[in-house]
């Protein structure tokens, strides 16, 4: 998608593989200055940073576990020290666990929701002055369409995206007051690295099968709709949940 965002500073988090990457890579195609943020995987970082070599001068990159609150402040910190101010905030990071409720540990329950729920709405939190300096400040959270169907094995993953999507809600209200646009971008199952390795080749075709659209999503449907949304073009879209699922939801 073809929008310059020139002068633009929009901080990706989870942006070092799959969906988040794309998004940061399209921002930096269209003139962005990117905020890249991983947790842990140092050689993913740095296969970011070479795949992108090229706009190496427009990406700060910054590792920060969300998970932890300290960690999460220091890194805008950071930015606070590099910019003056946030045009944008992508909330892509995410974990999932994969396991029945019978099987699923309060600790891993609890840090599925502080990884997919307490760090987005910190995020946020943390972004509220910086955005406040922005001429069009825009917040997108990627949820998932399990935000509104349930799956089996999935009760943590679940939860925090029906959360996310009404924490969108709610910020968009209380922070129009800012001109802060918060919308939710809501993809099915993605061809991404990480997606695939729960599905054997089968398994893809006959999830593809089952959707009209006779496919599965790309990082670039995601990605074309969260640029659009972070652009002028989306100004009064606000509070919204827009599926990118080829039609999946209408079975």
């Amino acid at each position: 998608m073809n929008i310059n965002f020139e002068n633009k500073i929009i901080l990706v988090t989870g942006s070092t593989s799959g969906i988040g990457r794309q998004i940061a890579k399209q921002l930096l195609e269209n003139k962005a200055k990117v905020i890249i943020n991983y947790g842990h995987n140092e050689s993913l970082a740095q296969e970011t940073m070479e795949e992108l070599s090229m706009y190496r001068d427009n990406i700060l990159l910054i590792k920060c576990d969300l998970s932890k609150e300290n960690e999460v402040d220091e890194m805008f910190n950071k930015i606070s020290e590099k910019f003056d101010k946030l045009d944008g905030l992508v909330n892509c990071a995410a974990y999932d666990k994969v396991a029945s409720i019978e099987d699923l540990t309060i600790d891993e329950y609890r840090h599925e929701i502080d990884v997919n729920i307490v760090a987005r709405w910190q995020c946020i939190k943390n972004a509220i002055p910086l955005m406040k300096k922005s001429d069009a400040p825009r917040v997108i959270n990627i949820a998932s369409r399990l935000g509104t169907r349930p799956m089996e094995e999935s009760v943590a993953y679940c939860t925090c995206e029906a959360a996310t999507i009404m924490l969108t809600k709610c910020c968009a209200l209380e922070l129009a007051k800012y001109n802060i646009k918060v919308n939710t971008v809501s993809p099915s199952l993605t061809l991404t690295p990480l997606s695939m390795k729960g599905y054997s080749e089968e398994e893809i075709r006959e999830t593809a099968a089952k959707n009209p659209s006779n496919r599965l999503g790309t990082v670039e449907d995601t990605a074309n709709l969260v640029l659009f949304l972070l652009s002028d073009k989306a100004d009064y879209i606000n509070g919204e949940n827009i599926n990118v699922n080829g039609g999946i939801l209408l079975k």
